[in-house]
């Protein structure tokens, strides 16, 4: 059966998460958490340092041993840049390493992908993380995003530019692209030129309805999605983050494909 066929086929099972399984050390199958909102007062994340402070503790608890931190950049809502976030990603590190000093935080950005975001290419200004690919290469990876009500109008370029500026682009919860669910082409075809695609959590718990939870667990189940992520904005995502220890899907999918969050490396 075609690709295609193979993800929209619906069952019951495939629109309501399944926690079923005895549960494993999540952190230490994922490793890294590669997206997450935890610089405080920056986006639409963490508020405070407490606040960071406490999803952290989460993450160490789950196993995991570091994350990648992304910040909104997005020029009309978020106009951060590695300047404006340094000081308070070093602030939140250094507070971080005194309660937990073998967790690796990571400073990087989700972008929106934008004129802002191709002329960050153009410029070579992007904040990225180091990690590994499946063929062993050390590679400079960027988080980007598309909008949620329309697909994007000029993304084969900005992706092929990224490319050729010598970065491995990153796409953020590709289930929750509503306009590309009968569309899971255009998903898997970033994934040939390339993209490492991901998924949240919170999707694959259920947390944003049975069309995104069944789309997630389809990128999973066909080895398209490389990673899980908890986008962590709050405690909440952090739950959903447990509640995948018992899932036999991402049980499933860790020991039978490859898991890129496995390959950072926590410093440049």
């Amino acid at each position: 059966m075609a690709w295609w066929n193979l993800f929209n086929a619906r069952s019951s099972e495939a629109d309501r998460p399944d926690f079923s399984a005895a549960p494993i050390d999540l952190g230490k199958q994922l490793v890294f958490d590669v997206h997450s909102h935890l610089v405080p007062g920056v986006d639409d994340g963490a508020e405070a340092l407490d606040d960071s402070l406490a999803m952290i503790e989460r993450l160490v608890k789950l196993g995991y041993a570091g994350a990648v931190i992304t910040p909104h950049i997005h020029s009309d809502i978020y106009p951060n840049s590695e300047r404006s976030l340094r000081p308070a990603f070093e602030h939140l590190r250094k507070a971080a390493a005194a309660r937990w000093p073998q967790f690796h935080l990571h400073l990087a950005a989700e972008y929106f992908l934008d004129d802002h975001f191709a002329e960050c290419i153009a410029a070579d200004d992007l904040l990225w993380f180091p990690a590994t690919d499946e063929e062993g290469r050390k590679v400079k990876c960027v988080l980007f995003e598309f909008g949620f009500h329309e697909p994007p109008m000029n993304h084969d370029q900005v992706i092929f530019d990224l490319q050729m500026a010598g970065y491995t682009g990153v796409l953020a919860h590709a289930e929750r692209y509503p306009y590309w669910h009968r569309q899971p082409d255009q998903i898997r075809s970033l994934s040939d030129r390339g993209v490492w695609i991901t998924v949240n959590a919170a999707s694959l718990g259920g947390a944003y309805g049975p069309e995104m939870c069944r789309v997630a667990g389809q990128l999973l189940e066909k080895g398209v999605a490389k990673m899980v992520c908890s986008d962590a904005h709050g405690l909440r995502h952090m739950d959903s983050l447990a509640a995948l220890a018992k899932s036999p899907l991402v049980q499933q999918w860790s020991t039978t494909h490859a898991v890129l969050s496995r390959g950072i490396r926590s410093e440049h």
